[in-house]
């Protein structure tokens, strides 16, 4: 059972507090493009500093493998995010080493961690040193805690460790499609078919609706023609057939230039590149009328503006009574940009790949691994 901190505050109160985030946020030339993780951290931020906490903030930031990355992944991007919004109600402070002078009443953003080398092999003795920063662990980074890493699981070994809030909401919402209420949709779209095999086979979905590169993967896996769209080389023998699975017949495609879009069945895409995935009527139909709704993944490219498969999406959404949630990067910058978007989704998930695992086994590896450690 998971320790969350509105549980045990006599045990953080006046304490010294790591706390796990994941700011792992997209970046344009050094500045933050999407806050939602941010924004979704402050509830347990706030609590912490209401009890007179200390705070340090880890967090990785992309995958950074060479020195020159360092200036791309530097945290003190999002430090410069923090400051001058004022998102978080005050003043954060940078560390880049592990010799800190507490003033009290401040938070710290430290350097990414994947600039520490062990981080991602969960190094115990890099996990002691993030240790030394505080008296108490608070994990609340949901998007990292399918990762067994020493900065989100690791320090468990030698801290007291709690989990904060946003990994309450996470686990109390995408639990109820464990045990789901029929009629239950599951929606994925995006590049990556590959990457979501398991759930896929795993969730216990009534139809799964697939768009975006991935159906095109399958209809080439079948011997269509895909022309040159995006697609990966895998066995699909499983969606063969499948009455579970439903793909769109109909697909925007565009020139090697993304110019002359035009709309064409699956079996006259010729030498073109598909861009958006045009689900029907009746899967719309559907869609408004399921019971549970579990979305990841546009249908296209909404980037290079091509949203129409997207936005029927929605339009069965936005008519469906039952419970709507999303996730996934990609899935989330595209809700954001619709106007009035609370009116199509009841719950927003943070993770990308931890959403997904979550769904198809019931736990995390780094919550497995925190809650075998002695401290708890």
């Amino acid at each position: 059972m998971l320790k969350y901190i509105d549980q045990y505050p006599n045990e953080i109160r006046n304490k010294r507090v790591v706390l796990r985030v994941d700011y792992n946020v997209p970046l344009d030339n050094g500045k933050v493009k999407d806050n939602t993780r941010i924004i979704e951290s402050k509830q347990t931020l706030d609590y912490l500093l209401n009890l007179n906490c200390d705070v340090v903030l880890l967090t990785h930031l992309g995958r950074p493998k060479t020195e020159e990355d360092k200036q791309k992944y530097t945290t003190r991007h999002v430090l410069n995010y923090l400051n001058e919004s004022g998102i978080l109600g005050r003043k954060v402070e940078f560390l880049d080493n592990f010799d800190i002078q507490y003033e009290g009443g401040k938070i710290y953003l430290f350097e990414n961690v994947r600039f520490f080398e062990g981080e991602t092999k969960n190094s115990l003795e890099l996990a002691k040193k993030f240790a030394s920063l505080g008296d108490v662990f608070v994990n609340d980074a949901f998007g990292s805690l399918h990762r067994v890493h020493s900065s989100v699981a690791g320090i468990s070994n030698f801290l007291p460790t709690f989990f904060g809030f946003l990994v309450k909401k996470e686990v109390e919402n995408l639990s109820k499609f464990l045990n789901p209420t029929s009629l239950f949709i599951v929606i994925l779209g995006g590049a990556k078919i590959s990457d979501k095999l398991g759930l896929i086979k795993n969730i216990k979905a009534d139809k799964i609706i697939i768009g975006g590169a991935m159906a095109l993967t399958i209809y080439k896996g079948m011997g269509k023609n895909v022309g040159k769209s995006l697609v990966e080389d895998i066995d699909v023998s499983y969606f063969i057939n499948n009455p579970k699975i439903i793909l769109p017949k109909s697909f925007v495609v565009v020139d090697e230039n993304y110019q002359n879009e035009r709309v064409v069945d699956i079996d006259n895409i010729g030498d073109s590149i598909a861009v958006d995935a045009l689900v029907d009527d009746e899967t719309v139909q559907l869609i408004k009328n399921s019971n549970m709704v579990f979305w990841n993944g546009p249908m296209g490219i909404f980037e290079k503006g091509f949203r129409k498969g997207s936005e029927l999406i929605l339009k069965g959404l936005e008519e469906c009574k039952g419970f709507r949630a999303i996730g996934g990067g990609d899935t989330v910058r595209f809700i954001n940009s619709v106007e009035n978007n609370k009116k199509y989704i009841d719950f927003i998930s943070t993770g990308g790949g931890a959403t997904l695992e979550f769904l198809e086994k019931g736990t995390l590896d780094a919550i497995d691994y925190i809650l075998s450690t002695v401290k708890n």
